[in-house]
């Protein structure tokens, strides 16, 4: 008898450490969000968004790699971040970014509106108007008029609009989506899903039509 319940016990234990494995496991469950890069519909790239939730936030790890030759020019662009949430507002952001062999890194930090930032290639900035990097992938990026370049931390002056609901193609799937306009110092067009999470942006780069359109992770490798 003592040997059958020591055997429950232990299974019982055992069980419940399961659970609670798996129960942390799924309280810092992250997602992927991969993105094809197109030029005039060629693919020249991809961007990867890793989104890890942690017992806070959640930190966010972005990689971008495009690589095109046009006429006898090659252009290169690999740009590597991470930033740091709590909840929905952003307190730290890491970059690294080879510009077409033009080296930045940065670091800001953030004390609700106000921020510091400094580093290689981008000299110093303390401001308290409240600006986001350029980071596209959530959708309250939307609500900022004040935001700065990834690469070398410029200032932009924007406005957003809201243009509707209408669909995009992800793979073969017509996807719900809103749509936005960005103007002023940076001009793109974005589309959201019903998660907040960004499915398409689409802008010109010099001359060029750029698209960043969501994809299936295994779609990312052909």
């Amino acid at each position: 008898m003592r040997k059958g319940f020591l055997k429950y016990t232990l299974s019982a234990l055992a069980a419940g450490s399961v659970a609670v494995m798996s129960a942390a496991s799924s309280a810092h469950a992250g997602e992927t969000l991969n993105f094809r890069v197109l030029k005039d519909g060629e693919p020249i790239g991809y961007e990867k968004v890793e989104i890890t939730q942690t017992e806070t936030g959640r930190t966010v790890q972005v990689e971008t790699l495009t690589d095109v030759r046009v006429l006898f020019l090659q252009f290169h662009y690999d740009h590597q971040r991470t930033e740091q949430w709590q909840g929905d507002k952003l307190i730290s952001v890491e970059t690294t970014t080879n510009d077409d062999g033009t080296h930045y890194a940065y670091t800001a930090s953030y004390q609700n509106d106000c921020y510091a930032l400094a580093g290689k290639g981008v000299g110093k900035r303390k401001a308290c108007d409240g600006a986001w990097p350029l980071t596209l992938w959530f959708e309250d990026v939307t609500a900022k008029s004040h935001l700065y370049s990834v690469i070398n931390t410029e200032p932009y002056s924007v406005q957003i609009e809201k243009g509707g609901t209408s669909t995009v193609k992800v793979e073969n799937r017509e996807t719900p989506a809103t749509h936005y306009v960005m103007s002023g110092d940076v001009d793109r067009d974005l589309w959201y899903g019903t998660d907040g999470k960004l499915l398409k942006t689409s802008f010109k780069r010099k001359g060029y039509d750029i698209d960043f359109i969501r994809v299936d992770a295994i779609a990312l490798q052909k």
